[in-house]
């Protein structure tokens, strides 16, 4: 069995766990990176009363990423409006422009 191989069956088996439970795709939205193989064991072997905690708390999680992201997009608008844009649509303008650049 090739390498490539052995990852296509592990990328499946990924693809058909996330077909019912949402876990991975969580820690991810959380961490920036999937569960490694002992996360994910750990994970299988929890009751559902665990799992649900553990979902609750990478939620709260990517709740606080998010609000903190809108927050700090929000001051970058006011900025831009302090420095000369005419409106919000001027200043959301300008901060797409800067992230091409």
């Amino acid at each position: 069995m090739t390498n490539l191989s052995k990852f296509g069956k592990i990328c499946k088996a990924i693809e058909k766990a996330n077909e019912h439970d949402p876990f991975s795709d969580m820690y991810k939205d959380a961490y920036g990176f999937r569960p490694c193989k002992w996360t994910m064991e750990s994970y299988s072997f929890m009751n559902e009363a665990e799992r649900l905690d553990w979902k609750a708390d990478l939620q709260e999680q990517i709740n606080a990423d998010l609000q903190s992201e809108r927050e700090a997009h929000d001051e970058a608008v006011i900025s831009c409006m302090k420095a000369g844009a005419g409106n919000v649509a001027t200043a959301e303008r300008w901060l797409r422009q800067a992230e091409r650049n």
